[in-house]
């Protein structure tokens, strides 16, 4: 009788698991419903949300950062209803004749406030829109520039890559109606290979390609007559980053970047420093990862414990220290158990001597 039992219970387990075991055999009636790797989401889909009554305000107020460099700044926080995703930083070039949009926000309705307020200082159009990164905070507002400025939108190919028409982002499945009403995704117009230097409304820009930093594709805006580095999330100050999808040597190797280029101002994805410090808790927060991480596996620490190893203490008094830290210490073990950078170093200063 137990055998029988145990006998059920595995072919009950089969059946159950069947759908995992060979879902590369399994058609899939709604693509929204895997993420960028394919794999099926496990979160319940949200049912579109529109609404009556009026819109949020997000209260936003510009910011001039250089003579021609504007931005608003979010709060030092993850995306809650309560902020309506009001926590990433954006920007706004003044151009001969338009506004260019540095990433546009977590929704429809931001975009079409932040531009409101920038109306106010010039009643310029928005016909050009870049953006840094493939996260949503950071450009759900596209559609309203495409929809209602008929705006030319440049950015990462990652996004059009991962992310289609009725998907559903973090963003629009938490936010309340009032405030992810209207908001659609849209496909980049223009992407680039490599770093490309080129003149919109009569600005000088170089959009650099850092590649896989905080995300699959970064990039950052070097403003070279406005010596202004616009570099999102490749750089965070006043809070500790969420490496959560990033790679430490390439945080690192995107920071050597930022360095080579010559800039007075610098304004990061999240934080309020934009001066010629802003990137120092950066580059000195992913040095110490690093540093510390290799330590900790050259002494045979577990994974498991490496967050009790390596608890960047220098950092705790940040906001999101004791949130996220922890999660960026053990993904970086995971990245750099197998890392040799510092052997190769080595190899070329003996080629040298």
């Amino acid at each position: 009788m137990k055998i029988k039992l145990i006998i059920l219970f595995s072919l009950l387990a089969f059946v159950l698991a069947s759908p995992f075991l060979f879902n590369q055999s399994v058609e899939i009636a709604n693509p929204s419903k895997l993420d960028v790797d394919g794999n099926f989401i496990n979160y319940e889909w949200v049912e579109p949300r529109t609404g009556e009554g009026p819109e949020w305000d997000y209260n936003l107020q510009p910011i001039q950062v250089t003579e021609n460099v504007w931005c608003f700044f979010g709060a030092m926080e993850m995306p809650t209803k309560e902020n309506a995703g009001d926590m990433s930083n954006s920007c706004y070039i003044q151009g001969d004749d338009s506004w260019i949009a540095w990433d546009t926000g977590p929704s429809y309705i931001f975009a079409k406030q932040a531009y409101a307020a920038m109306q106010k200082i010039a009643d310029l159009p928005v016909k050009h829109v870049i953006v840094s990164h493939e996260h949503d905070d950071h450009w759900l507002g596209n559609n309203y520039y495409k929809e209602v400025h008929g705006a030319t939108i440049y950015g990462p190919e990652s996004i059009n890559v991962n992310y289609h028409k009725g998907d559903q982002t973090r963003m629009i499945k938490a936010l309340y109606q009032n405030a992810i009403r209207g908001t659609e995704l849209v496909p980049v117009d223009k992407s680039f290979h490599d770093t490309t230097e080129f003149v919109l409304s009569g600005v000088n820009l170089e959009y650099v390609k850092v590649g896989y930093a905080h995300s699959e594709e970064d990039w950052f805006l070097y403003l070279p007559d406005d010596k202004i580095a616009l570099v999102a999330d490749i750089v965070m100050n006043g809070r500790v980053t969420s490496n959560r999808d990033g790679l430490v040597i390439g945080q690192i190797e995107a920071l050597d970047a930022i360095r080579a280029r010559e800039w007075d101002h610098l304004v990061p994805g999240h934080g309020f420093i934009t001066d010629n410090t802003a990137a120092d808790e950066a580059i000195l927060y992913f040095s110490l990862v690093k540093d510390r991480v290799l330590d900790g596996i050259d002494e045979e620490i577990h994974p498991d414990y490496i967050t009790k190893a390596v608890t960047l203490e220098e950092f705790r008094d940040k906001d999101l220290y004791y949130l996220l830290s922890p999660g960026n210490v053990f993904r970086a073990y995971e990245e750099l158990e197998m890392y040799d950078g510092d052997d190769d170093e080595d190899e070329d200063e003996d080629e040298d001597a």
